[in-house]
């Protein structure tokens, strides 16, 4: 499914008030870049499962990293280019 950049602008957003209210879930980091939501989504529910709107964040973090996985632009600026074969 497609979302817009805004759209996945506003659920980091929303993931990051989740997770850094008070600082009391357990992450190495509270921040919303790829490799900590996959990190969050894979290994989160260890320490989180049972803190406050944890099943929220999770949600969120599993829409954002598919629509990451499932993005079909291809920006220079923000993807490498495929070698061109001649």
């Amino acid at each position: 499914m497609y979302r817009s950049l805004a759209d996945l602008l506003s659920l980091r957003f929303q993931y990051e008030q989740i997770v850094s209210f008070r600082r009391t879930f357990d992450l190495p980091t509270y921040n919303s870049d790829i490799d900590t939501l996959y990190h969050f989504v894979k290994s989160g529910a260890k320490n989180n499962r049972f803190r406050k709107r944890y099943n929220e964040a999770l949600d969120i973090a599993k829409i954002i990293i598919e629509s990451y996985e499932n993005e079909t632009i291809d920006l220079p600026s923000v993807h490498r280019q495929k070698e061109r074969t001649v």
